[in-house]
């Protein structure tokens, strides 16, 4: 049975594996009063505190994620919109910018498509996978163009039943909602054919060996 209140929508996803997290009404943005933080950014008027706050605690939260009990009093008489977060168990949300170029990747990659969650954002589509090792969020590219968003470690997207200011909307297409079918896993965004970033950078990091340690 469908759940009816976001509180039951979120109970439910968390029982399934996800963590959702309340957002502003109208809007993608993290009602950080309802998770009991204080907005600093609204007091300095502060892109770069949003950023980081958001980052910050969606990192967190995949890490040591909210228990039933914190998600219902996030929720509880909540009137705004609902976003699910990446990274908690290795999710990852492919989030295309527009339709035309899901479309266009989605045709190589149909039997993996037929098995997994997906769900329409106002302008493209969410595409939630597993994978082997964590990821963090980042771009995410085709060949040299960027086509969106890998929603992973410090990062969430915006879920149905979530209405935007303009009246758009998200919705799971028929039968690969949470409820239908799991993430089905991959063992990277290369096996996908999808880059997190440009060729470009890629190729110039690992020529001076960036972003890469020693383990201890």
């Amino acid at each position: 049975m469908q759940p009816v209140t976001e509180m039951e929508y979120a109970i439910q996803l968390l029982a399934k594996g996800y963590i959702c997290v309340p957002l502003c009404a109208g809007s993608k943005h993290l009602d950080l009063q309802a998770m009991e933080y204080n907005p600093l950014h609204l007091q300095a008027r502060r892109k770069d505190l949003k950023e980081l706050a958001f980052r910050s605690i969606a990192f967190h939260l995949s890490q040591k994620p909210p228990t039933s009990d914190d998600i219902r009093r996030w929720f509880r008489e909540f009137g705004g919109n609902v976003g699910i977060l990446g990274g908690f168990s290795n999710l990852l949300i492919l989030d295309f910018d527009n339709a035309a170029d899901y479309l266009n990747w989605a045709g190589k990659h149909e039997a993996l498509l037929r098995r997994t969650p997906i769900a329409r954002s106002p302008k493209g589509f969410h595409v939630y996978l597993r994978t082997r090792d964590p990821m963090a969020s980042s771009s995410l590219y085709s060949g040299m163009r960027r086509i969106g968003h890998v929603k992973a470690l410090g990062g969430y997207v915006v879920s149905s039943p979530s209405v935007l200011k303009d009246g758009s909307s998200y919705s799971w297409l028929k039968e690969h909602s949470p409820f239908n079918v799991d993430p089905q896993p991959v063992e990277s965004l290369a096996s996908l054919s999808l880059r997190g970033v440009s060729p470009f950078k890629h190729c110039y990091d690992h020529m001076l060996n960036r972003g890469f340690f020693e383990p201890r």
